[in-house]
């Protein structure tokens, strides 16, 4: 039986709970950090599972951009997290229809 540590929805989850004992004492804007980083690692499952598509791996390349923004831009920042909301929404709607 493979170990439950090697299991990438349990690294996910570890993730998300250390991070979120970690945003506690951080700065504030660590928190939509870890998130979108947690987002990435959630779309690498995907990926491996077979889930994603193009509109998916495309709003992963977003992410991993928005995430290098924050370290020189803080506005940027924000402006690329509405961004990549309108681009979710967007994947969201193309689903309905």
């Amino acid at each position: 039986m493979e170990s439950i540590l090697n299991d990438k929805h349990f690294q996910l989850l570890a993730f998300l709970i250390t991070s979120a004992r970690g945003c506690i004492d951080e700065p504030k804007l660590y928190g939509p950090l870890r998130l979108l980083d947690a987002a990435t690692k959630l779309i690498e499952i995907m990926e491996k599972e077979g889930k994603c598509d193009e509109d998916i791996l495309k709003l992963k390349e977003l992410i991993e951009e928005s995430i290098d923004t924050l370290m020189y831009d803080e506005e940027a920042f924000i402006e690329s997290l509405d961004e990549l909301t309108k681009k979710l929404a967007k994947i969201i709607r193309k689903q309905k229809t």
